[in-house]
């Protein structure tokens, strides 16, 4: 049987037992959360990855724990366990959060398995909308899951009450800057269009590595910190940037639809980089 385990400080336990009282909830929310794929027991853009959950843990003034050393040769060779013993041997999305102990920094690792293929782009593409019931504000927390958490909630239930999969959302000046859990791009003419730093909107790793591949297939990256619901309605075609899950296209906004061909060229050149051992820098102890 596959699945059913986390890793918590080094040692496994069942994923329905209980590990927390009431009261050290608060503990959690104190923390940080990351996510990234792995694929044939790797960590896929290991370094890249590690680096963000380093910063991330400095943004939110915690610790890494002592044997967390610069290469994150404990987080591979644990993210490596957590694998075999839930016998995901294929493809894995893996979550990290690091958060106040009682001895110093806390580590709870869980996975679930995903469709393999590198960053396979969905078939089926997303519906979406615009969320306008709130901004994110302007914090040292932008580029992580701590400064969008309690926005991604409301958004979340907004986009199931419109059936939605996602949500587009707005910074404090009213630009589009991110999606639930997401970043996006899309596409107008020959250039792709990412957001900025300057945006204000949370962090993917994964686009820096969107944004070589499309250079790779022929496209022009241009980083915007004032993108608008507007330039989104008039794209040509629009995705969502997920971590662990790639390239999501989407289908719709509202009321307006998009095509996928130029799309599905950088994600073709996206697979191609995972693939490629170099892609793997250092992941390897």
């Amino acid at each position: 049987m596959k699945g059913g385990f986390v890793l918590y400080n080094g040692k496994f336990f069942r994923a329905d037992e209980k590990l927390f009282a009431g009261n050290e909830l608060f503990r959690l929310e104190a923390g940080i959360k990351v996510w990234f794929r792995t694929e044939d027991n790797e960590i896929l853009f290991h370094e890249e990855n590690y680096a963000y959950l380093c910063s991330a843990t400095r943004a939110v003034n915690l610790a890494l724990p002592e044997d967390f050393d610069l290469a994150g040769a404990r987080l591979r060779r644990d993210v490596s366990r957590l694998l075999n013993k839930n016998k995901f041997y294929l493809a894995g999305r893996v979550v990290v959060y690091l958060f106040p102990g009682f001895k110093g920094t806390d580590v709870l690792l869980t996975a679930e398995e995903i469709p393999r293929g590198f960053f396979p782009m969905n078939e089926n593409g997303l519906l979406i909308d615009i969320f306008n019931e709130g901004k994110k504000s302007d914090t040292v927390m932008n580029p992580y899951e701590t400064g969008s958490r309690f926005l991604w909630m409301i958004a979340a239930a907004k986009a199931q009450s419109l059936r939605r999969q996602n949500m587009i959302l707005l910074n404090h000046a009213g630009f589009c800057c991110e999606g639930i859990g997401t970043s996006f791009g899309f596409i107008q003419e020959n250039v792709l269009y990412v957001p900025s730093e300057k945006s204000e909107g949370y962090k993917v790793v994964l686009t820096e590595m969107v944004s070589e591949a499309a250079r790779q297939a022929g496209f022009m990256t241009v980083e915007n910190d004032r993108i608008t619901p507007a330039q989104l309605e008039k794209a040509e075609e629009v995705f969502l940037i997920d971590n662990a899950l790639g390239i999501q296209w989407v289908m719709g906004i509202g009321n307006r639809r998009y095509y996928n061909t130029k799309t599905f060229e950088i994600v073709k050149k996206l697979q191609l980089m995972a693939q490629n051992k170099k892609a793997f820098r250092g992941a390897k102890g």
